[in-house]
């Protein structure tokens, strides 16, 4: 996403002209609480397309073509809430698309525990925490990215392209990054019931109505994101439940966030070897870091405001090094059935692909810096695993970097990612990033101009 192409404040009046078939007002008084003030702007991500709904598709059409289309959309927002039979038309659509078999679907547990996670996210986060992150989990976490940190602190002197205006501010927003571990203690507390019972006091469920608890965790979710409305920002806001195996990096605030649930194997283990660690948890680490500086992150100073605070040369300089990545990944391919093959897109992968290839660096080095200082593992966990033998602590870093992105899916659902996921597949994910690493080159002696150590690598943080 290109920030400043997508911020465009507008007046209600500029965008009542741009699609005068939307009342604006209306649809903006109807959402927002009446205790929130009016609001006379919003941001707009594309005026343009406003502007062609509302000549192409709006005013050519039909109420009856309209309403069919909006009818349309609502069953679809609605029919995995519906029973069995309503869901089997959709099921198959989907099956299609993804090239799975329609009658193979998930266990109706799964589908509970999903909406339960949902609707209520926190709440079942305690659970999580409680049964899954203890000890000095936190504590760990919390030494592992102030070690990343270092790491890409230290690099910034080594990077030529960067000039001394732009490094200072860089310096500044590594320096003002907010890190948040495993849950929330404030909007809500997830460790306290009380403040739970106050957060969750608007939504109301019952044992008896799963539509209609699945309406409410609707209703409630959309209520809460309006009553923000006219209020200062909560930088205590978590985007993420506390069970989910994920992480984030978020531009307005300059923070990163790892939920507890990515906190375990195979990405963290308390009783791991550091090299493992490292090579999981780490370069998640290293990756949501990176986001603060990639191609869309990069927009935002230390205190998350979109200001241009990049000199022009620098800029200029940062392009030409992220168009290396670009065709680097425009040549991968993935097979997407019947002989096709379909080009993974540069371009749209671009910032995912640099916080891949910048946070297995950082994490690596960050690694390797505390394993040549404590060989004898007195300080940090570094004891060989039995049975691995031939792999030395140094080739299982970059095992374990490629252990995490494991999976299997149907070459249709393959090409449906291609076309419309920021990340590159998993393959190239690991593949492309250990292409451009002189130090996986180094450890397992890959020759120089073979597929995994190409002569031209590409590099920015």
């Amino acid at each position: 996403m290109d920030p400043i192409g997508t911020y465009n404040p507008r007046t209600l009046s500029q965008l009542s002209k741009i699609s005068p078939q939307i009342d604006w007002d209306l649809l903006i008084s109807h959402l927002q609480p009446s205790s929130s003030p009016h609001q006379d702007s919003i941001i707009v991500t594309s005026p343009t397309y406003l502007a062609n709904l509302s000549s192409q598709v709006l005013e050519p059409s039909s109420p009856d073509t309209l309403l069919t289309y909006l009818i349309w959309r609502t069953i679809n927002v609605y029919v995995d809430a519906l029973g069995e039979d309503l869901r089997k038309p959709s099921d198959k659509l989907m099956a299609k698309i993804q090239g799975r078999n329609a009658k193979v679907t998930e266990p109706r547990w799964e589908t509970c525990l999903q909406q339960v996670d949902n609707s209520l996210g926190f709440m079942a986060g305690r659970l999580f925490v409680q049964e899954k992150f203890g000890g000095n989990a936190k504590e760990r976490a919390d030494d592992f990215i102030d070690s990343i940190k270092q790491v890409f602190l230290e690099r910034l002197p080594e990077l030529n392209w960067l000039d001394d205006t732009t490094r200072e501010k860089a310096v500044e927003k590594v320096n003002k990054l907010i890190s948040k571990i495993g849950y929330p203690t404030k909007t809500p507390n997830v460790m306290s019931p009380v403040s739970l019972s106050e957060y969750y006091s608007g939504l109301s469920v019952y044992v008896d109505d799963y539509f209609g608890n699945y309406m409410a965790g609707l209703q409630f979710s959309v209520k809460k994101e309006w009553q923000k409305v006219g209020k200062e920002t909560d930088k205590t806001v978590w985007l993420m439940n506390p069970d989910e195996v994920n992480a984030y990096y978020n531009p307005t605030v300059n923070e990163i966030v790892f939920p507890a649930g990515i906190l375990q194997n195979p990405f963290f283990g308390s009783n791991y070897p550091d090299y493992l660690n490292y090579g999981g948890i780490g370069v998640v680490v290293g990756h949501e870091l990176t986001h603060g500086f990639d191609s869309m992150g990069r927009h935002y100073d230390g205190n998350g405001r979109l200001v241009e605070w990049w000199t022009n040369a620098t800029s200029e300089a940062f392009d030409e090094k992220a168009s290396c990545f670009v065709k680097q990944y425009n040549n991968f391919t993935v097979d997407a059935g019947n002989g096709e093959k379909i080009h993974v897109k540069g371009k749209q992968t671009l910032g995912e692909n640099l916080a891949d290839n910048g946070g297995l660096g950082e994490a690596y080095m960050a690694w390797k810096r505390r394993y040549d200082s404590d060989r004898e593992c007195k300080k940090y966990n570094n004891q060989r695993l039995p049975g691995l033998d031939d792999l030395t602590p140094n080739k299982l870093f970059f095992v374990n970097f490629g252990r995490v992105w494991c999976n299997k899916m149907t070459q249709e659902r393959a090409k449906q990612r291609v076309l419309t996921d920021e990340h590159s597949p998993a393959r190239w994910r690991v593949n492309g990033a250990v292409q451009n690493s002189q130090h996986f080159a180094q450890v397992f002696q890959c020759p120089l101009g073979s597929a995994m150590n190409p002569k031209e690598k590409c590099e920015l943080w």
